[in-house]
């Protein structure tokens, strides 16, 4: 129980308020905390892919939209083969769950055998 609801409950019991203000104060703080949930889940989120390439001494850090993130996945699904056994080894729908729930920072860090890293982060 939240802290405010405490409070309201506290009023009711000494008698400054009567339990239907009560109830009304308390519906007013439920409204306020799902709007608040509501927008955190409606916050726009991005992907930010970072390759480097030691050998070489360069790099790219791109950025991308979380739904356009996704929907390039989805493409790409169809015309590439391979990476739907890519998308299944690194537990790409674990992933969405996790980013789904709140999950924020590094998703991944790969070093390939070709001197590459491949960082992934959810901002």
């Amino acid at each position: 129980m939240s802290e405010d609801a405490l409070k309201i409950l506290t009023m009711i019991e000494n008698g400054t308020i009567n339990a239907e203000e009560g109830m009304k104060l308390l519906e007013a703080i439920n409204g306020l905390e799902k709007k608040k949930q509501t927008a955190s889940k409606k916050t726009l989120k991005s992907i930010r892919i970072y390759v480097e390439d030691e050998r070489r001494n360069n790099q790219v850090d791109i950025k991308l939209p979380f739904g356009v993130f996704k929907a390039g996945v989805k493409i790409g699904e169809k015309f590439s083969p391979e990476l739907q056994g890519i998308l299944e080894e690194i537990n790409y729908e674990e992933i969405l769950k996790s980013i789904d729930e709140g999950a924020t920072g590094e998703l991944m860090n790969v070093q390939t055998h070709d001197g590459h890293t491949i960082k992934i982060y959810f901002e």
